[in-house]
Parts: structure tokens; C-alpha cells; sequence
């Protein structure tokens, strides 16, 4: 039985930690073996170089299992603190492969998941709609998933569309606080008043927080999915956190009610 493929995030990062890693300990070992009669010297330039490829080969190992079993834990716990009847519209953004967009989809037998991306491949293994779609079939919930291409920074959607919005691992790949800015702007825009968002990411967690709460978003708090969170920071010298950001889009006053009426 075939089973859905959710690709390994970061492909060319993944094979840059393995290619280093294999170059150093294939040096670390050919010095020890070429100098065998000169062992200090040997150990003073081999050690440092098998330090790297224990450290490369295993960041290369821990991103594969993330990509490949913990992401998959980690989508049930994050689609499992934002409240749904099963009725609502959830838009993915960044939806990749399908991760939180297919595991959204269960969770609503009368509604929608939408998933945007621009299916970069650097990104993410394989990356394109056809994949998520196939993924969609293979859990069993095509019928409640749609998808679109589009720039998380310009989303084709009208304002307040969506009960919930969520995304992973995907807006850290906008290298410009200005284009951050702008994405997060939109998923504000098209988010419903009392609804959810969700931003699972490696980074800029105080970002997310930040932005949130300038534009009045309430219930604001950070998530750790697991304790490989911790590990990954540490082994990553703190490049990468794995974290989500939860915050609410309060309801509108009678004030705002009626701004928007008027605009309409």
C-alpha cells in the first residue's frame, strides 16, 4: 500500500551536511591511514576534521527523521490547539507537500482546507501541487483540500475569509523583514474575526509574536512541539529553533462594524 511522501524539507541543506560530512571523515581517515607512522601528526589534523563529520553527518540524519517522523507528530499537536468544529475553511500558507494542510482537511468533515504555495523545490523535496494532491488522495481527504499558486505575500483571497490560517516551516524562506511583514499583513487580512493562526518555524519566533500583537491579535503564545525542539537548537548552535506562534483575531467593535459596511 502506497503511503503519502511529505518530502525532506531543506533537500539541498540536507545533502550539503551530508557531502561535507562524508568529505571529512573520507580526510580524517585517509590522514590516519597515510600517516600512520607519524601519529601525532596525524590525530592533530584528523580529530578536528572527524569532529566535523560526526557533527555534519548527524545534522544531515536528524533533519531526515524530523522531515520524515516528527513533522508528522508535530502537525497533530499544532492542528490540535486550534478549536474546530469541523465546519470552518483553514488556509495553509506555504502548504508545500500537504503537512498541516491535509492533517487541517480531517479535521473538517464539513468544511475546506486551502493550501497557497509557489512550490519551490529548493524548499522542500519535489515540491509541487500534483504531490500534495496526491497526498490528499492518499489520506483519504482530496475532496475537502483545494489548491492554489500563489505568493504567501499577495494570497487571492478576500478579507476575513478564513476561521484559521497556519503555516510551516514556509515564511522563514522570505529572506527580507519587509516581505515577512508583508506576508503576515495578509494573514492577518484574510483571517476571520475570533479566528485562529498557527506559524510553525525554525526561526523568528519573536518576529511572529511581535507582529502579532502590533496589529491587536490576543491569546498570543509560543508552542514547542516536542523535546527535539531543544536538541535541534543545540546542535544547530541556535540557527534553528523549531517553535509555533498561536494568537486570536479579536472580534470587531460596532465601530469597526460599521467602518466596514461603509467601505463595502
Amino acid at each position: 500500500m502506497q503511503r503519502p511522501d511529505y518530502g525532506i524539507d531543506a533537500p539541498g541543506l540536507v545533502r550539503a551536511f551530508f557531502s561535507i560530512g562524508g568529505i571529512a571523515l573520507t580526510l580524517s581517515l585517509g590522514l590516519i591511514l597515510v600517516f600512520a607512522s607519524h601519529r601525532g601528526w596525524a590525530a592533530v589534523l584528523a580529530v578536528p576534521l572527524m569532529v566535523i563529520a560526526i557533527y555534519t553527518i548527524s545534522m544531515g540524519f536528524f533533519m531526515v527523521h524530523y522531515s520524515k517522523v516528527t513533522k508528522l507528530r508535530d502537525r497533530e499537536q499544532f492542528l490540535g490547539v486550534i478549536p474546530l468544529t469541523g465546519s470552518e475553511q483553514v488556509l495553509d500558507v506555504g502548504c508545500g507537500r500537504g503537512l498541516l494542510l491535509i492533517e487541517a482537511a480531517k479535521r473538517l468533515p464539513h468544511g475546506k482546507a486551502v493550501g497557497i504555495d509557489i512550490w519551490r523545490a529548493e524548499d522542500q523535496s519535489e515540491n509541487h501541487a500534483a504531490a500534495a494532491l496526491e497526498n490528499a488522495t492518499l489520506e483519504g481527504v482530496k475532496d475537502r483540500v483545494e489548491i492554489h499558486t500563489a505568493d504567501m505575500r499577495q494570497i487571492p483571497f478576500s478579507e476575513e475569509s478564513f476561521h484559521a490560517v497556519v503555516s510551516h516551516w514556509a515564511i522563514h524562506n522570505l529572506d527580507k523583514a519587509k516581505d515577512r511583514s508583508l506576508a503576515l499583513n495578509e494573514i492577518i487580512r484574510v483571517l476571520k474575526p475570533s479566528g485562529w493562526v498557527l506559524i510553525a518555524d525554525i526561526e523568528n519566533s519573536e518576529e511572529y509574536q511581535s507582529a502579532f500583537a502590533r496589529h491587536g491579535l490576543i491569546n498570543i503564545r509560543v508552542i514547542n512541539a516536542n523535546r527535539g525542539t531543544a536538541m535541534m537548537k543545540t546542535v544547530s548552535f541556535g540557527s534553528f529553533y523549531p517553535t509555533a506562534v498561536l494568537a486570536q483575531k479579536p472580534l470587531r467593535t460596532s465601530t469597526q462594524d460599521s467602518e466596514v459596511r461603509m467601505r463595502d
